[in-house]
């Protein structure tokens, strides 16, 4: 995927994870426009990213396992939150990356180094929306994903992770088709009778209205 597409993409939803973190972390701060975080010059992210900048970061979970990277930098001269309301202004602004990169919620958060954040990984990208406040520079938000369509770290996809690897979504029984037969009742009725039943004749069946029906779900 190309750097514009993939502005395009994600671009619309890191905005609005951004301003749902900014909400949430009572920031006041207005998200400004994404951009190719590791392919811009850096000198507009000094004051953000300067010695004495805080910064943390942590995995983003799909339903198929880690699907990247969510990272927040706060400048040297921030007022900084308890590190578990940053947690949880994370794990919060997380739905709204969903449709762009399967994440539904984060794994554990870590502190992060500022100056890290800006070196380039193989094999990954990162689109980066800044947070003003009075048009200064207050804060980062960094979305790092795979460059490739499937999951980079293959041997997450264990399929009983351990109690910290977070809940599993329903969002993966999605698209899954399946066959559901559902059985009101039962009756014996002669041939005679069975041929002569027709569109809107009555049954009656050996349950009450107020039995529950029968199902069966089977894979087509």
């Amino acid at each position: 995927m190309s750097v514009e597409m993939d502005l395009a993409v994600m671009g619309p939803a890191a905005t609005e994870a951004a301003t749902l973190l900014a909400d949430a972390l009572g920031l006041g701060a207005v998200p400004g426009a994404g951009f190719d975080f590791w392919g811009e010059d850096k000198t507009d992210l000094s004051e953000v990213l300067s010695k004495g900048a805080k910064a943390w970061s942590a995995p983003l979970i799909g339903p198929l396992g880690p699907c990247g990277e969510i990272a927040f930098a706060l400048g040297a001269g921030a007022s900084v939150p308890g590190e578990g309301r940053v947690a949880s202004a994370l794990a919060s602004s997380v739905h709204a990356l969903n449709g762009a990169c399967g994440a539904d919620h984060i794994g554990e958060m870590q502190r992060a180094e500022p100056e890290k954040l800006l070196q380039p990984r193989p094999g990954q990208r990162a689109l980066a929306v800044p947070l003003s406040v009075a048009d200064q520079p207050a804060g980062l938000l960094v979305i790092i994903t795979s460059t490739s369509e499937v999951p980079a770290e293959l041997p997450h996809l264990d399929p009983s992770p351990g109690p910290s690897a977070g809940p599993r979504s329903i969002a993966a029984l999605r698209d899954v088709e399946m066959t559901v037969t559902v059985e009101l009742g039962r009756t014996k009725i002669p041939v005679r009778d069975l041929l002569n039943i027709h569109n809107g004749a009555v049954v009656q069946l050996d349950r009450s209205v107020s039995h529950p029906v029968t199902s069966l779900c089977r894979a087509p």
